[in-house]
């Protein structure tokens, strides 16, 4: 069976879309005319959005020493590039928290993506190449696995099909969706931000987190991502509710110029970043019993 991830995506805006919020910040962000004050005013027309940004504001995912009690202030501490990607990231887990399927308890799924964000963000800081932007892999690590939630809600037969395929026979679950469709996840997971605008190096991670040596451009962002996936799924934090079989590419190592002792201490600081920031990122009605 063939399919093309525009095939996966047919009617995607029935099942999810980003609020105008998030497009109308991702262009101020890029507009030297927007001031602050600007950008405070757009927020601030979603009272939720703005709680769920003063809550992270507040958190120790920034430890900010004094309490950020308006928008304003918080673009000021944050700056104006690292809050579009906060609005990005809270705006992505705000338009997937109803639960697309039965198949994968959506706290889980959450959790792996948070934690896989918050390595590639300590990893990025420890690269023999240095990274700019530590938010935007963040964004990267959070929305990396996005295109599962596309397939669990458009297929969820068939997802239930490879998910026990893949672990009875000890696949990586990315190798069964392409043994059954000829593409999987991340090819899905990039078409959706392609259609969303987001940024290329998003799209580059969505795609190639399983298989950097198949990038062709943000080779650094796309391993440091893969490294930060394999290392969550062995530290068995959320996911699909299955364990993953996970495989470190050598050119990933070669890249980021990392090593497993940097790598394990880098896990054992998102583990406590993860701790105290699970609650602040991942809605409470993202639990699902079954």
């Amino acid at each position: 069976m063939s399919m093309t991830p525009t095939e996966f995506l047919r009617d995607v805006d029935d099942l999810v879309s980003l609020p105008d919020v998030c497009f109308r910040i991702n262009e101020m962000a890029d507009d030297p005319w927007s001031s602050a004050v600007d950008m405070s005013e757009i927020i601030s027309r979603d009272p939720n959005l703005t709680a769920q940004l003063l809550r992270i504001a507040n958190s120790a995912y920034y430890g900010f020493p004094s309490k950020v009690e308006t928008i304003s202030r918080a673009i000021t501490v944050i700056g104006t590039q690292d809050l579009r990607d906060l609005v990005l990231s809270t705006s992505v887990i705000n338009a997937f928290k109803t639960n697309p399927g039965e198949l994968i308890d959506m706290r889980n799924y959450w959790s792996h993506a948070l934690f896989t964000g918050l390595l590639s963000r300590q990893l990025g800081t420890k690269t023999s190449t240095k990274i700019l932007c530590k938010e935007r892999l963040f964004v990267a690590g959070l929305l990396h696995d996005i295109g599962q939630l596309i397939m669990v809600a458009q297929i969820p037969e068939l997802m239930t099909i490879i998910m026990k395929r893949s672990q009875a026979n000890a696949e990586a679950f990315f190798e069964t969706e392409r043994l059954i469709f000829n593409i999987g996840h991340g090819e899905i997971g990039a078409e959706l931000m392609k259609k969303w605008n987001l940024p290329s190096s998003l799209q580059a991670v969505a795609k190639y987190h399983h298989e950097p040596e198949l990038a062709d451009e943000f080779l650094l962002e796309v391993s440091i991502v893969h490294i930060a996936n394999a290392m969550a799924h062995l530290a068995n934090i959320g996911g699909l509710g299955r364990k993953e079989k996970v495989k470190i590419s050598a050119l990933a190592w070669k890249i980021t110029g990392l090593n497993k002792e940097t790598v394990l201490a880098a896990v054992e600081k998102a583990k406590s970043e993860f701790e105290s920031s699970a609650d602040v990122f991942i809605p409470k009605e993202s639990a699902v019993n079954h």
